[in-house]
């Protein structure tokens, strides 16, 4: 198998690989590749779980760390920083040494359709930028409704395609040319900023992806759109039992 084509099939061991290798240039990509808009989504996205304030919060797909930093705002009780990827949580373990809230985030490593935890035990749960690298979305959110606690809220932020017709294909022209060759030579990984643009085209429209939420057992749920489109923030609650 090419491994074109196991990144095209979400082949969790490919995905693995390619985290792991781009792990020591991550951050500063993100805020390369992003203009630094990223730091705003992630404040906006953390934003909708602000009513969850004190409580226990899970970090899936948590990678380097950026998000479960920015849950430390809503001072909760506990982050717990999930990935699957051993590289991107040492780069978190050692962003944590030295910090303020060091005793607030607890790192595990583990596969998101796979969640260690007991059922209905988080307030507040967030998957960043990470859901569309999933083998199987459906099965990772019914593992992400299956931990949340009644009235708890998921937040899901991820790519998307803009609506109107200029800024898709601008937003188009810049990832499938712009960040594959910025990725390439700053992170030195042949194909991991190719398949950017790749995962990004084939995850589902907004319409089709609350469907989704839904039949996993979500109630409430609701998209916004950031910057014209080019990211999405996903709302779902689970209902009051």
């Amino acid at each position: 198998m090419t491994e074109k084509k196991a990144l095209d099939q979400q082949d969790p061991h490919e995905i693995r690989a390619m985290f792991d290798a781009i792990a020591p240039r991550y951050d500063f990509l993100n805020r390369l590749l992003s203009f630094g808009l990223h730091r705003g989504w992630r404040r906006k996205a953390v934003s909708f779980l602000a009513e969850k304030r004190g409580g226990l919060m899970l970090d899936i797909a948590a990678g380097s760390g950026d998000v479960s930093f920015e849950l430390l705002s809503l001072e909760p009780s506990r982050v717990v920083a999930t990935d699957f990827a051993p590289a991107m949580l040492e780069v978190l373990k050692r962003k944590l040494n030295g910090h303020a809230g060091r005793g607030r985030i607890e790192v595990v490593i583990c596969d998101a359709l796979h969640l260690p935890f007991q059922d209905l035990l988080f307030d507040g749960a967030i998957v960043a930028f990470g859901i569309r690298n999933f083998a199987d979305r459906e099965a990772a959110l019914s593992e992400m409704f299956r931990v949340l606690a009644p009235d708890g809220i998921s937040v899901i932020l991820e790519f998307s395609k803009p609506d109107r017709y200029i800024v898709r294909l601008i937003n188009d022209l810049y990832m499938n040319l712009g960040v594959p060759l910025l990725g390439r030579i700053i992170s030195g990984h042949k194909t991991a900023y190719r398949y950017l643009p790749r995962s990004i085209g084939a995850f589902p429209e907004r319409a089709e992806f609350l469907a989704s939420m839904k039949a996993a057992g979500f109630t409430s749920v609701e998209a916004h759109s950031l910057t014209m489109g080019v990211a999405t923030v996903y709302i779902g609650r689970r209902a009051k039992e």
